[in-house]
Order: structure tokens, then C-alpha cells, then sequence
């Protein structure tokens, strides 16, 4: 009996799990090199893989990290070298023999993005999903001492100390470390708490910033969007902020953000508004996205595209909601936010792909297209941001109106939350988001999917801006503008031809270059050649085009675009008035 007791118990034991320890090095900055050991003890097999990823999950396309990999390299604890063999383009294949041994790779990071790990000698930017190798036949913890360039005295990241030592981390799984970016340098810190949650400000590089007015409107923000999600499921928030010369964006992280911005984008306010619409977008996405998720996004696959129709609701929501609660903290105007709202709505109608391509493809199609776009991309593609916030709009002003000012469209956010990510602990489908719209909007919502997720039929923005009392009237209507249709740069080169325009039934193309117009030498002076132009009228185009000249005769048509613009309508009724007030979060009707 013991002895079959002590089988049965070797049967139901846990499998040996592999032990990680990194040490991350950067002693030739100026390089742009860090330099890696990763050390796997307890090995229980004879031969291991060990891998990186391809893509950083909020950043839908595939990078190839393994790229910057240089030489990787094996030994065992005694220094002999072990076979390493590469097996395909982010996996190579050790032979270990069951013995502890460590991985030595160089990693070159030199380009400066929220998606990538950048050093120099003035400081190290870590996204680990970059950086990491991992083994992935063991979801492990793992432990990682940074080793920081001579003189650098400040790292920030979300990730536990170990012995409240700042240089030693760790990480409970691959998930976590590969989420969990960190700054390393003498950047500037600010510590506060706000929603019960303690935040860091981590702030690299010199810029017209004003600390003490962005730590207070960051708590405002935070404050106002913990309000709508009623729970705030962190224990501690770091903010990342590079200040750069050019270049911009953000990346969610489960407890952190990553941002960079130009260094003087402070000032004036509308800049600063950009800065903190910014911080506002990747805040709401702890929630929308990193904790409530489409399907397949999460748990990752790594090593390849994970498909979702639904990107217009994990950035378009969000995209929604950025400046919303920037209008609700009071920090912009209802005219100001109107403003914001206008030119949503026509940057989506006047890209000619709004009329081919519907968001829901767009989400599925993100990963070849939205990353990698061309001179062609707005004619065919719609962007599943601005179109998705769209959408989210005239999704919370029905949901308002349907349910007289009961519900709008945070109740079907925290709704999901609290439902799919709480309750469930799992990612949510097209038509279970589809279901809770319908519980708060008290209809089926079937044709509002076909004609505008799935379709691309234009929306009918008198009717939603009228449960508000607001009036839409396009500006440009009885326009006699002429609009060639050719975006032409300072060089004289055609930049971008929009589609159906007169450019482009003419025959122009991108790169060509314009030497002359009806004869006379081009000189970047296309609004004067057209002063007395009318619809109809032709002229004569030169170009050089591969070096080649050709002509062309162009009919000149008006500008086709629209300009919408939004006014309170001055016969609006109370109730109009007071979902408008509900909406805006507005004291007033004006």
C-alpha cells in the first residue's frame, strides 16, 4: 500500500516547472544595445525552445522583434557552450540536457515608439514584449535585475520589488512581464494618490510642461472615469511620459500607460488638450481592452495575428470616451467638445474608404492594413478609430433617448465589465456586446450592425443630433471652391489623389511631378491659376512623371467635401434640453 500510495502521488504531482531569472545590462548605451542573460534553471527537458514574441498586444501588427536579436548564444553553469539551433524566424531550440545553463543575446533598440525598446545615452525605454525571451512551453514567474548605466539612479515600472530592492523585479507570469514597460535613467517622479490608487508620474525629458497642472488634471480625469466604471481594479498606476522632438502616441498596459509627445506640445491649450485627450484614451483602456476584451484578444497568441472584428469598440469606444471625459471634467467647453465632435464626423465622411470598407473589417484588417497605410489608404480604408467613435456617439444618444435620459451608454460599459471580466473572467463576442446594447437601448439593434458595423450605408446624423436639440448643416453646401482633388507638396509632387476627384479621373497620379499648368511654369501657386475657375471649366496639367513628361486635361469640379457644423437648435424641447445637459454633462441648455 505505501508503495502504491507514493505512486499514485507521483501521478497527481505538479510537473517540474523551469525557473527564470534576467539580467538586463546596458553598459554601451551610445549603442543602442542592451545586453541579456536570460538564466533557466530547473530544466526538466533535454531540449528546450525558447522564443520571442512577434507583436505587442494594443498595437495590432506583427513586428518581428526577433529583428533586433543579435548572436544568441548558450551556456551551461560550468561556461561550456550548448547547441543552439534556430528553427524558424522567433524560435530557437537549446540543448540543455536538463542541465541549468543561460541565454546571451544582444538586443539593438533604436527606434523611439510607445511599441518598441529604445536606449541611449540618456536613458532606457523597455517594452518587454520586445525585449523578453521566454519559454513557451512554461507560463513561469520570473525574476529581473536591471543593471543601470553608470550614474542613472531612477527606474519606474508597475512590476513588484523584490526585498525592496528597485533594481529587482518580478513578474507572475509571461502575460505580466511582457505588459509591464519600464524607464530607466534620472527622469523626473511624481507620487500621488488618487481613487484610492496610488500613481506614479514617470516624466522623461525637457519640455514647456507644467507638472503641477498635469498632475491635476490627470487626478480629475482619473477620478471622473473611476466615477463611470464605479471600481478602480488597480493597486498601483505608473504613467510613462517621453518628451521627444517628433512623433507621438500612447500604449495600454493592465497597470500602466506608455506616452510620448512632443516636448513643446504644451502650449497653446489646444496642444495641451491633445496631451491630455491622449492620456485620457490609454486610462479608459484599463478597463475597455486590457481587462474587458473582444475575443481572441486575450489570452495572446504571440506568435501571430489574433484576429477581432471588434477594434472599433476596443479603440473606437475609447476614442469616444477620451475627449467625453475631458468635457466632463469641465477642462473643455460643450462649444469646444462640439468642435472635437464636428470633426469626427467629417474627417469619417469625407475619406472616400468611409464608402468601402465598413469597421467592422477594418478591425479584422488592422494588422495588414491600418499599420502599413499608403497614398491609397483613404480611399479604401475607414479608420476604426474616429468611425468607431462615431458609432459610439449615436450608440449613447439612442440608448439616451430610448430610455429618457435612464441609461446611456456607460451603463452597457460597466455592464460588460462587471459581466464578461468580473463574473466570467473571459473575452466577450460581437453579439454578446451586440445583446447588452439592445438590454439598454430597449430595441434590436439588427439594422443599425447591418448598415454601419458591417456596412458602410452613411449614418443619419440629423436624426441622433436631434434627440440632443441640436441642428447639423453643412457648411459647404452652394460652395464655389474648386477642388482639384491632389494634394500637392511643397516640392510640387503630388502627395495623395482622393478618390472620384478630378485628379484622379484625370489620370494624376502620386510622386508625379507638376511642372505646369495651362502652360505656365508650376510653382507651388495652384490657388491663383484657379481665381476665376468654374465647374466645368478644363485645364491643361504638365507633369514629369519617371522622369517622363506627360499632360493631362482636367474638368474642374467644386469641393465635394462636407463641413458639418453643430448649433443648438432654438426650438428644442425640454427634454431635448435636458438629454443634451445629460450627455455633455452641461449645467445648461447653450
Amino acid at each position: 500500500m505505501i508503495h502504491f500510495a507514493i505512486i499514485i502521488t507521483m501521478l497527481f504531482m505538479e510537473p517540474a516547472q523551469p525557473q527564470i531569472t534576467y539580467h538586463v545590462r546596458m553598459e554601451k548605451p551610445a549603442t543602442h544595445y542592451f545586453n541579456i542573460e536570460m538564466q533557466i534553471e530547473k530544466v526538466p527537458d533535454d531540449i528546450i525552445q525558447i522564443k520571442t514574441v512577434v507583436w505587442t498586444p494594443g498595437s495590432y501588427l506583427v513586428r518581428e522583434y526577433a529583428k533586433n536579436i543579435d548572436a544568441v548564444i548558450a551556456k551551461d553553469k560550468n561556461g561550456n557552450n550548448l547547441l543552439v539551433k534556430k528553427i524558424d524566424k522567433n524560435t530557437w531550440e537549446v540543448a540543455c540536457n536538463k542541465k541549468d545553463f543561460s541565454v546571451y543575446y544582444n538586443y539593438y533598440a533604436f527606434e523611439e515608439s510607445v511599441r518598441t525598446s529604445y536606449l541611449d545615452d540618456k536613458h532606457a525605454s523597455i517594452i518587454p514584449a520586445s525585449l523578453f525571451m521566454y519559454l513557451p512551453k512554461y507560463d513561469v514567474s520570473s525574476t529581473i535585475h536591471y543593471h543601470p548605466y553608470a550614474g542613472w539612479e531612477q527606474i519606474s515600472t508597475s512590476l513588484e520589488m523584490i526585498n525592496n530592492d528597485k533594481w529587482i523585479r518580478t513578474a507572475p507570469n509571461k502575460d505580466i512581464l511582457f505588459d509591464s514597460p519600464v524607464e530607466i535613467g534620472n527622469h523626473v517622479i511624481i507620487n500621488f494618490t488618487v481613487a484610492g490608487v496610488e500613481h506614479e508620474l514617470a516624466m522623461y525629458g525637457e519640455g514647456n510642461y507644467n507638472l503641477e497642472k498635469i498632475k491635476n488634471d490627470f487626478t480629475k480625469i482619473i477620478e471622473e472615469q473611476k466615477s463611470m466604471w464605479e471600481e478602480h481594479p488597480c493597486k498601483r498606476y505608473v504613467i510613462f511620459v517621453q518628451n521627444s522632438n517628433k512623433g507621438g502616441g500612447g500604449l495600454e498596459h493592465l497597470n500602466s500607460t506608455s506616452l510620448i509627445t512632443q516636448r513643446f506640445n504644451y502650449e497653446p491649450e489646444n496642444n495641451y488638450r491633445g496631451f491630455i485627450s491622449l492620456f485620457s484614451h490609454e486610462y479608459f483602456h484599463l478597463w475597455n481592452v486590457k481587462r474587458l476584451r473582444p475575443e481572441p484578444l486575450g489570452p495572446f497568441n504571440y506568435d501571430a495575428e489574433n484576429y477581432t472584428t471588434s477594434l472599433w469598440i476596443a479603440e473606437g469606444f475609447t476614442a469616444y470616451y477620451d475627449d467625453l471625459f475631458i468635457r466632463r471634467t469641465q477642462l473643455m467647453t460643450p462649444n469646444d467638445y462640439l468642435t472635437v465632435v464636428e470633426g469626427n464626423i467629417n474627417a469619417t465622411t469625407n475619406r472616400a474608404g468611409d464608402f468601402i470598407q465598413s469597421v467592422a473589417e477594418a478591425s479584422f484588417d488592422a494588422w495588414i492594413k491600418y499599420y502599413r497605410p499608403n497614398e491609397n489608404s483613404p480611399n479604401a480604408q475607414v479608420d476604426y478609430y474616429t468611425k468607431g467613435a462615431t458609432l459610439a456617439m449615436i450608440l449613447d444618444l439612442e440608448i439616451l433617448n430610448n430610455s429618457k435620459g435612464e441609461y446611456r451608454l456607460d451603463d452597457v460599459m460597466r455592464y460588460m465589465y462587471n459581466e464578461y471580466y468580473k463574473k466570467l473572467n473571459r473575452a466577450y463576442s460581437e453579439a454578446e456586446m451586440k445583446t447588452a446594447i439592445e438590454k439598454f437601448a430597449g430595441k434590436d439593434m439588427t439594422l443599425f450592425y447591418t448598415d454601419h458595423v458591417h456596412g458602410t450605408k452613411p449614418i443619419d446624423y440629423k436624426k441622433y443630433f436631434s434627440y440632443a436639440g441640436l441642428n447639423i448643416s453643412d457648411a459647404n453646401v452652394g460652395n464655389k471652391d474648386i477642388d482639384l482633388g491632389a494634394t500637392i507638396s511643397a516640392t510640387n509632387t503630388i502627395t495623395a489623389v482622393r478618390g472620384n476627384s478630378s485628379a484622379e479621373n484625370a489620370g494624376l497620379n502620386v510622386n508625379d511631378e507638376v511642372i505646369a499648368i495651362n502652360g505656365f511654369r508650376f510653382t507651388n501657386n495652384l490657388n491663383t491659376l484657379l481665381i476665376g475657375k468654374k465647374e466645368g471649366d478644363t485645364i491643361e496639367v504638365t507633369v514629369s512623371r519617371n522622369g517622363m513628361l506627360q499632360n493631362f486635361t482636367i474638368s474642374l469640379e467644386y469641393n465635394k467635401k462636407v463641413n458639418y457644423q453643430l448649433t443648438l437648435n432654438s426650438d428644442a424641447t425640454v427634454e431635448q434640453k435636458e438629454l443634451y445637459k445629460k450627455w455633455m454633462k452641461a449645467e445648461s441648455f447653450n
